[in-house]
């Protein structure tokens, strides 16, 4: 038999504490208007509660290629392309975050 996820892990205290459904309810629209819950508007929080798979960090690194004028280093165009629950609306937000940060430089999770 397996041993569940919390006989490996302990989760964190906000995890333990219940999390509601809404929580996972992320709304790219409310993050560019600024009425985003703090998790999914503040950059930083955002990032520290994302886990940076190759996936996100390829899309990221060609997203900003794109954005600093490299048309010959990626394509203009990105197919997101996931199951349903699969992470698009994580990925746009983390887009419109990595885009609105500029010169910044990435969260030290992503590189």
């Amino acid at each position: 038999m397996l041993a569940s996820l919390f006989d490996i892990c302990t989760p964190r205290k906000d995890v333990l504490g219940g999390i509601a459904e809404s929580d996972f309810a992320a709304d790219l629209a409310q993050v560019l208007r600024g009425s985003a819950p703090r998790e999914y508007q503040d950059p930083a929080l955002f990032f520290a509660n994302t886990h940076p798979t190759r996936g996100l960090r390829n899309l990221l690194s060609n997203v900003c290629l794109r954005l600093k004028g490299s048309s010959d280093q990626t394509s203009a165009i990105f197919r997101l392309d996931t199951n349903f629950g699969g992470g698009k609306t994580h990925a746009l937000i983390a887009m419109a975050h990595v885009a609105k940060l500029g010169a910044t430089p990435p969260p030290k999770s992503l590189i």
